[in-house]
């Protein structure tokens, strides 16, 4: 895994991006920032439908210089805008993210369309020059295969685990919710560590326990809290992605399973919380798409859930957490490049 994967051209860039999202892009840019000859950051934005392209190009860049190693960059433009009338869409947007680029010191190097039928060069207007590519071309690339050899599976948005219990379960959760403070808040605190520890020690009565327990706001905010840290006086910081040092992502990932295995246990009405601290994790990782489904599936979970709209926010003011814009901190998937 110390080995850097080598990309020797474009379908190997676009196979790359999959794997470092999750997912593959729809109607989004993606930019990328290059050091020297090596790929730096990853940030996918939805497509500009009627923004202005100066103001959308300077939040785009005003992201990509986190990278502060960063000496070019690169765009990917995935769209079925009209393809074949426009074989630009969006140069008003592009050009105006080249002159912010270049004004940032990261120039663009060179960028592609993918539509759902084909890719090309962006840049490149003469078709026989650059004529459009299978998307075939990327599944089977190098870079592609050399990602899946190390392990990387691009599993697409991870929907939530349907509930299997019956409805004893909801009288189970609510009896489990705290209402001695601070006792029942170390007790929930104890038992959230042991499954964190050992996932497979999660009973169906523990799991109805901590589902209880995060029902109550209070001691929710302390468990999510605890994935990162047990010292309560960060846990403000914490909640908005800063971090004295690179947190446990093992554990985050941990949690996160946790989480999807106590929505089984947990009915509509009362799995809000667990949507909430998954998303907020997956933001945490600077998945901020994949996050703000989640927050939105608690809302519809818990119409007016606080938390919620409360994480959603950060996302739709295009908010990264600290963590997510620091590579000393960031999640690794693992993707030597």
């Amino acid at each position: 895994m110390n080995e850097h994967i080598k990309f020797t051209g474009p379908a190997d860039i676009l196979a790359f991006i999959p794997h470092t999202l999750g997912q593959t892009p729809r109607e989004s840019f993606v930019a990328l920032t290059m050091q020297g000859k090596q790929l730096g950051a990853t940030l996918r934005v939805d497509a500009p439908f009627g923004l202005d392209p100066v103001a959308y190009a300077h939040t785009i860049v005003s992201y990509l210089t986190a990278d502060e190693a960063a000496t070019g960059s690169l765009l990917v433009i995935y769209t079925d805008e009209n393809p074949r009338e426009n074989q630009r869409p969006y140069s008003g947007h592009v050009q105006a993210l080249r002159t912010e680029l270049e004004t940032a010191g990261m120039p663009l190097q060179d960028a592609w369309l993918v539509t759902s039928e084909s890719w090309r060069n962006y840049l490149c207007t003469d078709t026989g020059c650059c004529p459009d590519q299978p998307l075939d071309a990327i599944t089977t690339s190098n870079g592609n295969a050399a990602l899946i050899y190390r392990g990387s599976v691009v599993t697409g948005f991870p929907a939530p685990a349907p509930f299997t219990g019956d409805e004893a379960a909801r009288a189970a959760i609510a009896a489990h919710q705290p209402d001695v403070w601070p006792d029942d808040l170390e007790a929930s605190r104890a038992a959230w560590a042991k499954v964190l520890e050992n996932p497979k020690s999660l009973t169906t009565r523990t799991a109805h326990q901590l589902a209880g327990a995060l029902q109550h706001p209070a001691v929710r905010d302390y468990l999510m809290g605890d994935i990162i840290t047990d010292d309560a006086d960060q846990f403000t910081s914490v909640m908005l992605g800063v971090f004295g040092s690179r947190p446990d992502w093992a554990r985050v990932d941990t949690a996160q399973e946790v989480a999807f295995e106590l929505m089984k246990a947990t009915p509509e009405g009362q799995r809000a919380p667990m949507l909430c601290l998954i998303g907020w994790l997956e933001w945490l990782k600077g998945k901020s798409s994949f996050a703000d489904r989640y927050f939105k599936l608690a809302l519809q979970d818990v119409a007016g859930y606080r938390l919620a709209e409360l994480l959603a926010e950060l996302v739709n003011r295009g908010l990264l957490a600290e963590c997510a814009r620091d590579p000393r901190t960031a999640y690794d998937r693992q993707l030597n490049r």
